[in-house]
This record gives C-alpha cells, structure tokens and sequence, in this order.
C-alpha cells in the first residue's frame, strides 16, 4: 500500500484511513492500528462510538512507538455508563462519562505508552479530568484521585530528584547510599519512602550541611523502613522501623568539663555510650526522663564524680574506668543489676580493695610481722619475722 508524506507535519498519510466505527463495549478490549492488521474488530478509528454494557471497561490505546505524533482518536460515549481509555501500560488517560465527547491525541511516541492529550468536546460548563490532574503521588481511578505508592527496586548507588516524590525506594543490594536531593531545590513537603529489603546497610546521605534526624546520614539495617519527608531546610523520618536484629546502638561523647551535660540531638536514644574527655570538676550526663536502657562505660579522668541522671533525679555515679548497665523507668536512672561494685572490690564487697599484694594484706588487716610471716620465703625468714629461733637452735648453732 501506498504511503504519502505530509510535507507540513511530516506524519505518514494513508490512503486508505478508517475514520469511524461503533463498539459495543461488553468486555476490555485492546485498540490496534489499522496498518497493522485487516482483520482486527479492534481498530483504532478516527472516530469511535462506544456504548459500554457495564460499568468499570477499558480501552487500551495501541502501541504508540508504532505510530506518528498526532495521531488522534475521537470517543462518543453514546451509553449509560463510564468507561475509561488507557494507554498501552495501562496509565489511565481519561475517563468518559456517559453522554460526553472526548478527543484524545498523541504528543511523544518515544515508547509503547506514549503522552496522550485529552480534549473534551461540546461542554458548556468546565470540568476537571482525574486523568488531567494526576500528578506524582496520585492516580486516576475512575473520575476519582486516588493515592499512588510507585515502587523502585534498586541495588546500586542513586541520588533521588524533585521527580521521585512519593515513590516507594526498595534496597535489594549487599550495601549503598540513596544521597537525598537539596531541600531547596525539592522544597517542603517533599517525600519519598525506603525500605532495605537487600542483605546489607542502605545510607541515607543528606547532602552539604543538611542533615536527616539531625545527622549527616542515616543508616538502614536489612528490614528498616521510614518515610523520608522534607520540611525545605533538613529532612525527617516518620515511622522508623528498627529491626530487633540491629537494635543494639553504640556512641562515643567527649564530655570533659564540670557541671551538667545534657544529652541532645543524635545523642539521643542510642543504648551502648562511651564517655571520654577530662572533667574539671563534678560531672552530670543528663538524660530524657523517658524509659530507656543505657550501657555505660566511663573512660573520663580527673578525681571527680561521674553521674548518669534526669534532671530532678540522683541518678547513678560510675567510677573513671568502670563500666555497668543503668536505665531509666521515665523519672530517673537507676542501676539494672541489684549489685554492683566499683574496682579495685572493697573488702566488704569481697576483695581487697587493692591493686597490689602488699596494700591488700595491709587492708585485710595484716601487721608487719604477720605480712613479714606470710611473706617469708622460708622457715628461717619467718622466724626471723618472728623475731625468735627455732627451737635447738643457739646462737646460729644446733644442739
């Protein structure tokens, strides 16, 4: 069959174009071009009269990539019902009420769906299509808007856009980082959601001096999940999930100095701290006055006290060096074990309370001539402890 050029739009014209049909839409159907086949029912008219015997029927468009930008198709809906054209990936185009007259026509056929424009004929009062207004995060349903989760799989490093709003990021990696856009560029309310479905940690990296959770980055074990939204400056998680498998937390803080230190920001709620630094005089770490474990080894110096406590509670003092697990039953910080006991163990704790024999026999109460007997290397340097000989010994000699 012969093809002729349009000069003007530069669209193959046929000869032998098939400008109407009327379907009788009783089940979905799928539209094919007429230059693809003769002897489809189908055909994708220039002008379709559709009556629809149900509510809910679809009309898939055909394969854009197959033919030329404007392309068009008129669609009378000359029944009682709704029925609703998609494209070729089944993305709703428009939705057709009973009595209504709708042009859809094509604007990019770089790919099977296309970018089909819709126009509504013969209307006296102005209405909003769904399909129109459908943007990211939101599908057309019918006439309705309804809520969009589009989900990504991914498994390699990817820096999210202003585009990626609303969709759903799942991790399917060993280990990555998903670098969040510039607030100022995606701006307030700007969301997405991730998930580490993979088999290692997947970083949420806040770019330049942004931060999420008041940190530079976020990191998801495997199972992990949270809503990642935007308030135009920094950016939050809603509902994060912490697996129990990696629940276990651990931080260092440098908290020399004297007087209260009050736990803040991404100090918050971790459960294994270390404290380092020099202190300068009596030292409080202050912690929320809310339920919560903590694991507390003490690596500060200097001859002062080191208390874990809420800010109207008495709280637990550590020894520079010791180690121990407290908590907090949401007014102050107690000690999770019924006993404990600093080193070096006092003798009424059952050590010595020593870091050296000598000093340990002395606290247990041992003299000098008994340290002396205790010690002695043998029987002559205990009696000599003694300060007596042993008996048939005169003057060094035997008897």
């Amino acid at each position: 069959m012969p093809i002729y050029n349009d000069v003007f739009g530069g669209a193959n014209i046929y000869p032998s174009e098939i400008s109407y049909s009327s379907v009788a839409l009783s089940t979905n159907i799928v539209l094919s071009w007429p230059t693809e086949t003769s002897t489809s029912v189908n055909l994708a008219t220039r002008i379709m009269d559709v009556t629809a015997s149900s509510a809910g029927l679809f009309i898939t468009l055909p394969d854009a990539s197959k033919t030329g930008t404007g392309n068009t198709i008129l669609f009378n809906n000359q029944g009682a019902q709704t029925f609703v054209v998609r494209d070729a990936a089944n993305v709703q185009v428009v939705s057709i009420p009973a009595g209504t007259v709708w042009q859809v026509y094509l604007t990019n056929n770089s790919t099977v769906a296309g970018t089909w424009e819709t126009l509504q004929f013969g209307s006296t009062t102005s209405t909003a299509n769904a399909s129109a207004l459908a943007g990211t995060g939101i599908v057309a349903v019918g006439a309705l808007l309804s809520q969009s989760v589009p989900i990504t799989a991914f498994n390699s490093n990817y820096t999210s856009a202003l585009a990626d709003r609303a969709k759903m990021f799942n991790w399917t990696g060993a280990g990555g980082t998903l670098t969040l856009p510039d607030p100022t560029v995606v701006s307030n309310n700007w969301f997405i959601y991730l998930r580490n479905s993979g088999t290692g940690a997947i970083v949420a990296d806040a770019p330049g001096v942004t931060t999420i959770d008041g940190a530079t980055s976020l990191s998801f074990q495997p199972g992990e999940s949270a809503i990642i939204a935007c308030d135009g400056v920094n950016f939050y998680t809603i509902g994060f999930g912490k697996s129990a498998v990696f629940a276990f937390d651990y931080t260092v803080i440098a908290v020399g100095g004297t007087g209260n230190y009050t736990l803040t920001g991404t100090e918050l709620n971790r459960v294994s701290y270390r404290f380092t630094g020099v202190l300068t005089g009596n030292r409080n770490i202050i912690v929320p006055a809310t339920v919560q474990q903590y694991w507390v080894d003490n690596q500060t110096t200097g001859a002062y006290t080191f208390t874990v406590k809420t800010s109207a509670g008495t709280g637990v003092t550590l020894a520079s060096g010791s180690r121990t697990i407290m908590y907090s039953d949401g007014t102050d910080v107690l000690r999770a074990d019924t006993f404990s006991a600093s080193f070096p163990i006092a003798v009424n704790q059952g050590g010595t309370g020593a870091t050296t024999a000598g000093a340990a026999l002395i606290n247990l109460g041992g003299t000098s001539v008994g340290i002396g007997v205790f010690t002695a290397a043998d029987g002559a340097a205990a009696y000599a402890a003694l300060g007596a000989l042993p008996a048939g010994v005169v003057n060094g000699g035997t008897f």
